[in-house]
């Protein structure tokens, strides 16, 4: 009896001394979790195709999570035209965002299918919830008595911190 004993008690001690550790890790890791969402940003990015003077033909939308100073790329794609999103958000200390966004957009027109590619970079500095609107391709616009067949594509973004739901405390 006494050997098994003597065989129980190390066995209880080293599984009570592991045991430990890994609680506080797990803690440590939850804490760190909590730390990342505490500055977790999510980006609303929502594109839409323009044609002079009528309503939206495309509109499409997006959400994505990041932190400062992490990009988000955000792809959209239609019939004829591919538009890459990239923005970085940087948080400055007054709270106001810094936003690096950068556009490309590849544009197939008929009827021969070539395809034009467009780059766009700019830094605009924005507050949480504001609407920010980018315009990758510039801003169209018709003289009277011309052709009315231009597109603006314009991409609204919107930069919101992030809320984590409360875990239950179960």
């Amino acid at each position: 009896m006494v050997a098994r004993c003597n065989v129980f008690v190390p066995l209880l001690l080293a599984l009570a001394v592991t045991r430990a550790p890994a609680e506080e890790n797990e803690m440590d890791l939850k804490e760190a979790l909590r730390a990342l969402l505490s500055n977790a940003l999510e980006v609303h990015v929502s594109a839409r195709v323009l044609p002079a003077d009528a309503k939206p033909i495309w509109n499409v939308e997006s959400t994505r999570l990041t932190l400062p100073g992490r990009p988000i790329k955000v792809r959209l794609d239609g019939e004829n035209l591919r538009i890459y999103l990239i923005c970085t958000p940087y948080v400055k200390d007054t709270g106001e965002v810094l936003l690096l966004a950068q556009g490309q957009v590849w544009l197939s027109q008929p009827p021969e299918k070539e395809v034009k590619y467009f780059n766009t970079f700019y830094s605009i500095p924005v507050t949480f919830g504001e609407k920010v609107l980018f315009f990758p391709l510039g801003v169209a616009s018709g003289e009277a008595g011309q052709q009315d067949d231009f597109f603006n594509i314009e991409l609204e973004i919107k930069i919101v911190p992030y809320k984590a739901a409360e875990p239950d405390p179960q």
